[in-house]
């Protein structure tokens, strides 16, 4: 924490946490530098902030916000969305789909505990295009597969790219599960880059634990996002006015929050850091995702 006098060492710091996906951490910088020293650019920031996180307000503008970003991410016009309409209308689109996921260090891993708990049926919570529900659906017909998805762009998508009767979408919220299922009536639930962007983790996580069976199992990938800053950080802007990834993931963090959790695992699955992807003032020091797990007891 920057000496609140420094009020541009505090946004440096701010802005890092940004960029590093702490959005709780940099509004708690701000605070307490308010508290410290009350300058009007620290409450010009906050606002700042709390304005990109208006989508959280309510389960409706959550809603409403990623259908509205999901529908200008994936919306292609001419010739392009022609030849996708043929691909995805042939099949190709989606076996090469499915052969490409099927690679991923994380679909390995999910599917090695699938099969060890010999699951026959299996939740995607967060399941966006449907890219890891059909993949598993595919290599494992005798698996039925739901995934739940927020966005009706994404589910009108999924469902045009599906080809195989094992798999179904619905879509809707996470903390809405019990809309769609029974309590108790899966083996095993995966959520694949969706905690990092829920409103309320816990929230979130005890709705999926309650479509767990006893014994089954619940399965995330967040990402692993440490950075090291070596000048002066530009400010942080966000896609769309909004902040999709509003909490960052530690290892230390994953282990206080979940460690307590019967069988409890986490992994680092290291990535490739794009050049570009951040401003030239951020070294990884960590970057890629935490693969992990516990069970219902």
């Amino acid at each position: 924490m920057p000496n609140a006098a420094d009020v541009d060492g505090v946004i440096q710091q701010v802005r890092f946490e940004l960029y590093r996906d702490n959005v709780e951490g940099a509004l708690r910088v701000l605070e307490t530098a308010q508290a410290a020293r009350p300058d009007p650019r620290y409450r010009a920031e906050a606002d700042k902030i709390q304005a990109w996180l208006s989508h959280l307000k309510s389960r409706d503008a959550y809603a409403g916000a990623y259908e509205r970003y999901y529908r200008a991410a994936r919306g292609v016009t001419g010739l392009k969305r022609l030849e996708r309409q043929i691909r995805t209308l042939i099949g190709r689109k989606t076996r090469k789909m499915v052969a490409h996921t099927a690679e991923h260090p994380e679909f390995k891993l999910l599917e090695r505990e699938v099969m060890a708990l010999g699951s026959t049926r299996v939740l995607d919570a967060g399941a966006g295009e449907g890219r890891v529900a059909l993949t598993l659906g595919a290599r494992h017909p005798e698996i039925q597969v739901d995934g739940v998805e927020v966005s009706p762009t994404n589910i009108g998508i999924a469902l045009r790219l599906n080809r195989f009767p094992n798999v179904t979408f619905h879509r809707g919220l996470i903390e809405e599960l019990d809309r769609f299922f029974t309590p108790a009536a899966f083996d095993l639930a995966y959520s694949f880059g969706v905690l990092e962007h829920v409103r309320d983790l816990d929230e979130t996580v005890e709705m999926i634990f309650k479509m767990l069976r006893p014994g089954g199992r619940f399965c995330f990938v967040v990402p692993m996002n440490e950075l090291r800053v070596t000048g002066p950080i530009p400010e942080f802007v966000p896609d769309e006015d909004m902040l999709g990834h509003i909490r960052v993931f530690t290892e230390a963090g994953l282990r206080e929050r979940f460690g307590g959790r019967a069988g409890f695992f986490v992994h680092k699955m290291p990535g490739q850091w794009r050049p570009g992807r951040l401003p030239d003032c951020f070294v990884p020091v960590e970057y890629g995702s935490f693969f992990g797990g516990f069970s219902k007891a």
